[in-house]
């Protein structure tokens, strides 16, 4: 005979939602709760029958009001009963249709005021698979309550859901939880999805979030969210800063509250061993750190292989796009699978510093009313001629600025940067940058910067000990279009930001190809149909001459202007290899600034052309515009020197 537990025995209420509304035949509802019971029983027995039982078990039936089937004769109970399940309670719920949250509402504040010890959202779909979970939940409230210095029962212990590994989709509470929230276990706001993500990152902000290798499968999910669909309900702000300030309140001088950090990384290449830095990252114990990985390539081959080595850890989100959505939309999607309070943006091909989260926490708390802060992008040793080039170029000079100025950073690449998530400002990543990027870290920056200060906080502070080494594009072989690409993107600026533009006064290297190309078309299309091929050749000769001069200035730039600014470059390459790369700088240049001319007249602003973007935005002054039209001027002024010796030759 099986014994019975003591009075004393621990109680854990199993809130059972069952319908009959959505079933093929209205009995196939008692089949699932009969196969539920099952496996209910296998898992438990021990726990609950055995000589040595400390637990006691009641389930809570919880019906519609208007379910046709089910209210009749008690059907559910007897199923139940015929399982040898004793202690049952049926609710009957007059809640709107499909609000499964408010189901369990009011069936946990029913079972709170029975006197049950823990709350145990299930569904009839549900089929537990590991023996002794009540002891394991008993457990682990016992180590939380430990770890923490908090009362046994404050804390969210969550099982390994097989459907949707990693996932909190199963939430168990304490009474604890009833007491605090007045006997709500959860905010009006949820209806259908949701419940247990917020539960989960509540208490995660007190270290007191857990999940147990007990074991479910779920056919359908609880009542979190199914994989990375994002919050069907926006409670990432107010809604869980207010459970938070209760709970804080509630603990007192018990509280040890953490800072909350979730690092977004987007990916389209998936490389496995720089997900592998980024994943095996620690924090320092007073910060909670969760990964938010973007699946921008759902075609990978590589994502079965992250679902297989991480997708087990309850830190670690992997989120995989149905289709290819670019990188604004991919941290898009990072901030609304985020619900911390910080969120660190990192590139997926970063290499990290080992104590990367600890420094971020640390510039965090030395300025907690930051919009943001931006890291030290490092590029290694330049050990070719290509890779010196692109020092020259000047196309990487932000990527390091947290190590040139200490506040009010303009703005900082994605590559490494910190940013506050929240606070409700609207602002995400414009998709109407380039999918490839280019411009939308700038003006996303300006933004919060804006709307942050605006509102009494700060803008960006530099956080030069946060480091990641970004290494070169294309293992440092040459390759000139991204740098083009980011240029057509980034002239968009312009047309956004309008304050921050200025006349430059004489056509920049890009400029001067662009249209010097137009020239060239328009002479070959002449030359074809008049057999006249000589402003051909006086276009082919204005290119020629572009290019000389842009080249040869930047020489003098470089070795007589201002040699201070690259004399500490960090690179193997000297002699003629270096004046080569300063040569090949110069073309990346051109390339660049050719990107933004074309991008120009693509989007069709033909009335920004001449115009430039100050990438300083006005933050020191108005030394950068000058020098740039001081630069246009002086290069111009050699071009045409040289397609006037050029011409004079003919």
């Amino acid at each position: 005979m099986a014994a019975t537990p003591p009075p004393e025995a621990t109680t854990f209420a199993v809130l059972l939602p069952i319908t009959s509304r959505f079933s093929r035949r209205p009995e196939d509802c008692l089949e699932s709760l009969s196969k539920f019971a099952d496996s209910f029983l296998k898992t438990t027995w021990r726990d609950t029958q055995s000589p040595s039982a400390q637990f006691r078990c009641r389930v809570y039936l919880v019906i519609d009001h208007d379910d046709a089937f089910l209210p009749e004769q008690s059907k559910a109970e007897t199923v139940l009963l015929e399982k040898g399940i004793h202690d049952s309670t049926t609710l009957i719920c007059n809640q709107p249709r499909g609000h499964i949250c408010a189901l369990w509402r009011e069936s946990a504040e029913r079972a709170w005021r029975d006197g049950c010890d823990y709350l145990v959202p299930m569904g009839t779909d549900v089929e537990l698979l590991d023996e002794g979970w009540m002891r394991s939940v008993h457990s682990e409230f016992a180590s939380i309550a430990a770890a923490e210095g908090v009362a046994h029962g404050t804390g969210c212990v969550a099982f390994t859901d097989t459907t949707f590994p990693g996932m909190p989709t199963f939430s168990v509470l304490h009474r604890t939880h009833m007491d605090i929230f007045d006997g709500k276990v959860l905010p009006d706001i949820f209806v259908g999805q949701g419940g247990d993500a917020y539960l989960f990152q509540l208490y995660r902000r007190f270290g007191a979030s857990r999940m147990i290798p007990s074991r479910l499968r779920s056919a359908v999910g609880g009542n979190g969210d199914a994989g990375c669909d994002g919050h069907t309900v926006d409670w990432t702000f107010e809604v869980l800063d207010e459970g938070t300030a209760r709970l804080e309140a509630w603990l007192g001088p018990q509280a040890r509250r953490r800072l909350t950090l979730d690092v977004v990384v987007p990916s389209h290449r998936v490389q496995i061993p720089y997900l592998d830095r980024i994943l095996h990252l620690k924090s320092s114990p007073t910060c909670s750190v969760m990964f938010i990985i973007i699946i921008d390539d759902p075609t990978s081959p590589n994502v079965a292989l992250l679902e297989e080595k991480y997708g087990h850890r309850p830190d670690v989100r992997i989120c995989v796009n149905k289709t290819n959505l670019g990188a604004s939309q991919s941290r898009n999607r990072g901030l609304r699978e985020s619900a911390a309070e910080w969120v660190h943006s990192l590139d997926d091909d970063v290499i990290p510093s080992p104590d990367l989260l600890v420094e971020g926490e640390q510039a965090i708390r030395a300025h907690p009313n930051a919009a943001g802060f931006v890291g030290n992008a490092q590029f290694p040793l330049c050990e070719s001629i290509a890779s010196t080039a692109i020092r020259f170029a000047g196309v990487t000079y932000f990527w390091d600025i947290a190590t040139k100025i200490a506040q009010d950073i303009p703005w900082g690449v994605t590559a490494n940067l910190i940013v506050r998530r929240n606070v409700r400002d609207g602002i995400t990543y414009d998709p109407a940058f380039p999918k490839t990027g280019g411009g939308e870290d700038i003006d996303f920056c300006l933004r919060k910067r804006d709307f942050t200060v605006g509102n009494g906080g700060e803008g960006f502070w530099a956080a030069p000990r946060v480091v990641v080494t970004h290494p070169w594009w294309h293992q440092g072989q040459r390759s000139y279009w991204r740098f083009y690409r980011w240029a057509k993107g980034d002239g968009a600026l312009i047309e956004m930001h309008p304050q921050y533009t200025y006349l430059c006064g004489a056509p920049n290297g890009g400029e001067m190809l662009v249209s010097s190309v137009i020239f060239m078309a328009l002479a070959v299309a002449f030359g074809a149909i008049t057999s006249n091929w000589s402003p051909s050749f006086v276009a082919l000769k204005t290119i020629v001459a572009i290019f000389m001069g842009n080249v040869l200035h930047d020489i003098y730039r470089h070795v007589w202007q201002h040699p201070e600014r690259v004399k500490d470059m960090k690179t193997t390459v000297h002699g003629l290899g270096w004046i080569l790369a300063m040569m090949e700088g110069a073309i990346i240049r051109i390339v660049s600034e050719s990107g933004r001319v074309v991008g120009t007249l693509e989007r069709k602003e033909f009335g920004h052309l001449g115009r430039r973007f100050d990438w300083w935005v006005g933050r020191i002054g108005t030394g950068p515009r000058d020098e740039e039209r001081q630069i246009c001027r002086e290069t111009l002024v050699v071009c045409s020197l040289i397609l006037a010796l050029l011409l004079a030759r003919a």
